[in-house]
């Protein structure tokens, strides 16, 4: 049985690498005896995937991982034995079954939401964001591999709004990951201090989610 589940990492762990991720969700999936599935060879692990890396630093309102199960088990009540034993901060909000024919998440997530917390008024927030859509292009220097090489982040930027938030003003992007263009989060902090937002104004950053965008339109991963 495979099966694909959707879960929080809270800002109490926003430190945590993505390895350690992985090990917290094994140490977890063992002391709540999940008949997890162990894969062949001299040194058998749990075929466990955490999808797509969440930065040190930023915390995850629905982060995804597949596991494939060494049998049946009702979905309800996995959540339920992993939430018991997972420290604080990490919590299982869903899980579904996956067809075997079912695209990994490294394959499959192609878009994701960064929100920035910013103590800034809304009104001069909503001018960066008609600046950064009416731009033809966003280059910023490059984060990633081709360091030192200009990135045109307007390209993969598909969405921006704004909510209000507890502690300020919440700005969301929707943007590319993966190929053909991947856009990190560091980038983008680097396109609001070029548009005139101060480091001091930023006061928190996390992911919102991981998306599948097909013809415009954003799905979770649990629907695709």
């Amino acid at each position: 049985m495979r099966i694909r589940a959707e879960y929080r990492i809270g800002p109490e762990l926003r430190f945590l690498s993505n390895l350690e991720t992985m090990h917290m969700m094994e140490r977890a999936l063992r002391r709540a005896r999940i008949p997890f599935a162990l894969s062949e060879g001299f040194n058998p692990h749990i075929r466990l995937s955490m999808g797509t890396v969440l930065p040190v630093g930023l915390w995850g309102e629905k982060e995804y991982f597949d596991l494939e199960l060494d049998g049946k088990m009702d979905l309800e009540e996995l959540c339920q034995d992993l939430n018991r034993v997972l420290p604080e901060g990490a919590h299982i909000i869903q899980a579904r079954e996956l067809a075997v024919t079912t695209p990994s998440l490294m394959k499959a997530v192609n878009c994701a939401a960064y929100g920035f917390i910013l103590q800034m008024m809304q009104q001069d927030i909503a001018t960066i964001c008609q600046n950064i859509l009416k731009a033809d292009e966003l280059l910023i220097p490059s984060r990633g591999k081709k360091k030192g090489v200009d990135k045109d982040l307007r390209k993969g930027i598909y969405k921006i709004d704004t909510q209000v938030a507890e502690a300020g003003v919440c700005l969301m992007f929707w943007v590319g990951t993966g190929e053909p263009l991947n856009i990190r989060y560091d980038e983008l902090t680097d396109l609001l201090q070029q548009q005139g937002i101060p480091t001091q104004a930023i006061v928190d950053v996390f992911r919102e989610g991981n998306y599948i965008r097909i013809n415009g339109g954003l799905y979770s991963p649990l629907e695709r």
